[in-house]
């Protein structure tokens, strides 16, 4: 714009040498005047401009600022609600931390969360199993709607092509009417200019035109109202979608429904996963269970070893009494483990014949069905079988026999146990009634009697001493026996209670007494299967009836097939009546397991004793003084909660005795002692 401004004052010397011409002078100046004003006005134009540049640059300016401080404040906001997040969750991590700790500490389950667990199972269950059925509702109403709307679209289209032929009539009408009036008319037209053909066709096809335009009209009404009315429902399926939850699997537009089947599968799969989900927490809690139990055991296990560790250090005996006492532990010891493996290969042992015969019965249940199966079909096909019919049951009956060898076999097998433990049971009564009654404690307790008033002995002040046992972690073969009931099954009586000469004899009757407790116990377990044997066998013999009986069925078999059905059939006999004949045999040796009655033990002379009762509520020791002719230490836990012994002959787990107060018989600790009436009331007392 300079420049431009500048070019007037050049043009001047130009003008000075013609002075004396005044009349072109005015022309340059006008154009210069207006070559300025021209400038002028460009100028204010570009100044114009440049506002509006400067404008608009501050209007830009500030709508990028407010942005920017929308977007800053947006993430303001954001920060905030991320730090309040955080220290949630920091919050959450310390308290599962802390609770973790604690738990670890105190080796206890979480029931709080297991239950808020289990609740939310519940729950779940329960919406899943609620939109299960809302969901066949909706269905059930979606059906009916759908149904409901075919119907008014039909009858609309029905009342649709009425209508149109009733408006064709009624123009048929009019133009007949019109027709009518105009006739003079028209018969004058007709005879100035009569229609061709031609003419007649071209108006046929023109109302013809006219009808389908109607037509095309009404089908495109039609159009409009279905697609409403499948907005609507589209409308109201999102509805239920929203209110519901997305229960249905993703699909397309075309298959937006789905079949009900498919639902119904995916809510079985749900339901299977969280049945999935409890059963997981269900091991877990059982893992910690038998986890909690092993840490209890060890806890006994330390408790006594810290308690013979203090009665080592209070007895304040010499060396060589410890190494007699060490000794005497270390059999004990060793006599525990041997009675404790025996115990568990029983157990194993039984748990084997019991799955066998859960086996069997399983076979025979099956054989069961297929015999009503083919029974079935026998009396409906009547007396002709197929060949292939035959075949089948030829080899069910070579399965059947198969399996009546086996449980022969498993029966005598039995009967050779049941021979094998009747003569151990002989041998461990003859044992035990020469320990009771022609054992030499007896006099070395009277012996002992007199010194016990006035200063106990060493072998008085050593059962103290408990032995410790050996401890599984967790029940095996179906034992559900809680800690205390196994840590008394186990305890022992002392070396104090004999003298160290017949200390051998002692714990081999000891060892005598735990395994004819364990004896009958598997006796009687083999006697409940004993029983189940009997019922699967009186089954199949029943069976075996009926397949004789049945003369249709097997009237094709040759006679060869009818004695071996003969010789199967006595051999069910004999299998049966062997197998009653040792149920009773069993039972027999399970009755001279019990307790001898009163006539039995009026002759024998009663022992008076002391007891000292160790009690682990109280401190101190109470002393009852019955006698001084001889001392018994043993050990009765006292539970806050514990019943008495009932004086019925039973046993007793919770006090480890097996009592009989009118007939004044009790086992303390593994040893059988005759006592008074009113020795066994305070006994039972104490206890």
């Amino acid at each position: 714009m300079q420049t431009k401004s500048a070019s007037p004052p050049a043009s001047e010397p130009e003008l000075s040498p013609e002075p004396d011409s005044p009349q072109p002078a005015p022309q340059p100046d006008q154009r210069l005047q207006e070559e300025i004003e021209r400038l002028e006005d460009e100028n204010e134009d570009l100044k114009n401009e440049i506002e509006e540049m400067r404008a608009e640059m501050d209007e830009m300016r500030d709508t990028f600022y407010e942005e920017d401080a929308c977007q800053l404040q947006d993430m303001r906001r954001e920060l905030e609600r991320a730090n309040k997040n955080c220290r949630i969750l920091q919050y959450r991590l310390k308290k599962a931390e802390r609770k973790r700790l604690r738990f670890a500490e105190s080796g206890q389950v979480d029931g709080e969360l297991l239950r808020s667990l289990e609740q939310d199972l519940k729950v779940a269950k329960d919406v899943s199993v609620r939109l299960h059925h809302e969901l066949e509702n909706v269905e059930e109403k979606r059906t009916k709607t759908e149904e409901e709307n075919e119907k008014l679209r039909q009858q609309l289209i029905e009342v649709e092509v009425t209508k149109q032929a009733l408006q064709n009539e009624l123009e048929k009408a009019k133009e007949l009417s019109l027709k009518r009036k105009g006739s003079k008319d028209g018969q004058k037209a007709e005879r100035k200019t009569p229609q061709t053909p031609a003419e007649e066709e071209n108006e046929d096809l023109k109302c013809q035109l006219a009808f389908i335009k109607e037509e095309a009209i009404l089908m495109r009404k039609k159009m409009a109202k279905i697609d409403k009315e499948k907005d609507r429902l589209e409308q109201e399926l999102q509805k239920y979608r929203s209110f519901y939850g997305d229960v249905d699997s993703p699909l397309p537009k075309g298959e937006a429904g789905g079949p009900p089947t498919t639902r119904e599968s995916e809510l079985k799969l749900r339901l299977r996963l969280v049945e999935e989900e409890a059963n997981i927490l269900g091991r877990k809690i059982v893992e910690l269970e038998v986890e909690n139990r092993g840490l209890k055991a060890e806890l006994d296990d330390m408790r006594e070893d810290s308690m013979a560790a203090a009665g080592v250090d209070s007895s304040g005996s010499g060396g060589q009494q410890c190494r007699e006492q060490n000794e005497a532990l270390s059999e004990l010891r060793q006599q525990l483990q041997l009675v404790e493996d025996e115990a568990e290969l029983l157990r194993r042992n039984l748990a084997d014949v019991e799955e066998e015969n859960k086996k069997v019965t399983s076979e025979l249940n099956k054989l069961k069905y297929k015999a009503g199966s083919h029974e079935a079909g026998s009396r409906h096909g009547g007396g002709g079988a197929d060949p292939a019919k035959v075949e089948a049951l030829q080899e069910e009956l070579k399965a059947a026999r198969l399996q009546i060898n086996e449980l022969s076999g498993k029966v005598m097998q039995l009967q050779y146990e049941n021979r094998v433990l009747l003569s151990n049971m002989q041998r461990y009564d003859l044992a035990s009634h020469l320990g009771i009654r022609g054992s030499p404690r007896d006099s070395d307790a009277e012996s002992d009697g007199g010194r016990d008033d006035d200063t106990p002995s060493a072998s008085a002040s050593s059962p103290r001493l408990l032995p410790p046992h050996r401890k599984r972690e967790g029940p095996i073969g179906g034992e559900s026996d809680s800690d205390e009931v196994r840590n008394i099954r186990c305890l022992t009586p002392t070396r104090s209670l004999y003298s160290p000469v017949d200390s051998r004899f002692l714990s081999r009757s000891l060892k005598d007494r735990q395994q004819m407790i364990d004896i009958r116990i598997e006796a009687e377990r083999l006697g409940r299967t004993i029983d189940r044997l009997i019922a699967d066998t009186s089954t199949i013999i029943a069976e075996a009836r009926v397949y004789v009986t049945n003369g249709e069925l097997f009237a094709r078999l040759d006679e060869d097939e009818e004695g071996g059905r003969i010789r199967e059939h006595e051999l069910l006999y004999r299998i049966n009546a062997q197998m009653k004949a040792f149920r009773k045999e069993l039972q027999s040796f399970i009755d001279r397991l019990d307790v001898p009655k009163q006539e039995d033990k009026q002759a024998e002379e009663p022992l008076s004793l002391r007891i000292v009762a160790y009690d682990d509520s109280v401190q101190g020791e109470r002393q009852d003084t019955l006698s001084p002719e001889i001392s018994i230490y043993g050990l009765v836990r006292s539970v806050r909660s514990r019943r008495l012994c009932e004086p019925r002959g039973d046993f007793c787990p919770e006090c480890c005795c097996v009592a009989d107060g009118g007939f004044g018989r009790v086992r303390i600790i593994g040893a059988f002692i005759n006592l008074t009436p009113p020795v066994t009331e305070n006994l039972f007392k104490a206890c």
